[in-house]
């Protein structure tokens, strides 16, 4: 059985996997496909370490691999997908993979901030329906841009609305020390004064349920609420309920509180929403980051293995 193993490989992930990259661990066993829970339980049983993508790790699968020693999990919301406390019990080192996307999931934040304040979807929709019928929100020079999160991602989506002309009002759970073109504030007012509001903040407990019922409602009558960050931040049936009044003008969503998102979520008819498929990280620059920095960041653990 191989001692470094990807049991979880997607096809799309598999391609940037060039030879530079597999020649950082050689020995790493790729297998392309969706294990069932037995199935990559059998594959990774024996093995000191695994990189994962796509696979929920419960603690009893954790405990039926006991040479396992580390995870690699390639994407940021590890906590999402690993049982962190039961890995710790078990005495597995996960590590993370950090700003690998940064740009890509920003320009896919401002790419959903363009199609609803242009109304793009919607029109596209009606055109294949025979209704032609031009609308649009708001130019976005001159008006006000949310950013809550200033992590890479946040800080890259600053950069971006001051190069439209808008002006940036900022949260971040920390305080910043890198120069950024944006004043400080706090999401409270973030809500009541954006035009345009994007979240960029991590999922743990302290953010779970962050943009509740009452903050979404502190929204300007005709803004734009965009999430690309973790569905679990946001009260996504307030926020159904927001947008079908038309209380909040129109919103960009890219990651739900279940995902695949069902086909009966209200948010799917209204035609006031884009809604992408967990896509932002999405591009072949940040994939090829990814793939190299996670190998990387399993090198590194072997190393530490190895001199044990």
């Amino acid at each position: 059985m191989p001692r470094v193993i990807f049991p979880d490989c997607t096809p799309y992930m598999a391609q940037y996997f060039d030879e530079a990259a597999r020649a950082i661990v050689p020995e790493l066993a790729l297998h392309v496909g969706t294990p069932s829970t037995a199935e990559f339980v059998r594959a990774s049983q024996d093995a000191v370490a695994v990189v994962h993508f796509q696979t929920r790790l419960s603690e009893p699968m954790l405990v039926a691999c006991p040479k396992l020693k580390v995870i690699v999990f390639l994407g940021t919301g590890v906590s999402s997908w690993v049982d962190l406390p039961a890995a710790e019990r078990c005495g597995i080192k996960v590590r993370r993979v950090l700003g690998y996307a940064d740009r890509t999931v920003a320009e896919h934040a401002l790419a959903l901030v363009f199609a609803c304040a242009r109304r793009i979807a919607a029109m596209d929709r009606e055109i294949r329906a025979g209704i032609w019928r031009a609308d649009a929100l708001f130019e976005l020079a001159g008006k006000t841009l949310g950013v809550i999160g200033l992590g890479g991602i946040g800080r890259e989506m600053a950069r971006l609305g001051v190069a439209l002309g808008m002006r940036v009002i900022a949260w971040n759970r920390s305080s910043v020390t890198e120069p950024l073109p944006c004043e400080p504030s706090n999401i409270d007012e973030i809500m009541r004064r954006a035009d345009v509001v994007s979240l960029h903040l991590a999922l743990n407990d302290e953010t779970r349920g962050i943009i509740d019922r009452r903050r979404l409602a502190l929204m300007k009558p005709g803004s734009v609420f965009v999430n690309t960050a973790r569905g679990g931040l946001v009260d996504q049936a307030a926020l159904a309920e927001l947008l079908l009044t038309r209380r909040i003008g129109a919103a960009g969503i890219d990651v739900f509180a279940q995902e695949p998102q069902p086909a009966s979520d209200p948010l799917n008819r209204l035609d006031n929403v884009v809604l992408t498929a967990h896509s932002a990280w999405m591009s072949p620059e940040a994939a090829r980051r990814l793939v190299r920095l996670g190998v990387e960041a399993l090198a590194d653990e072997l190393a530490k293995l190895d001199r044990v």
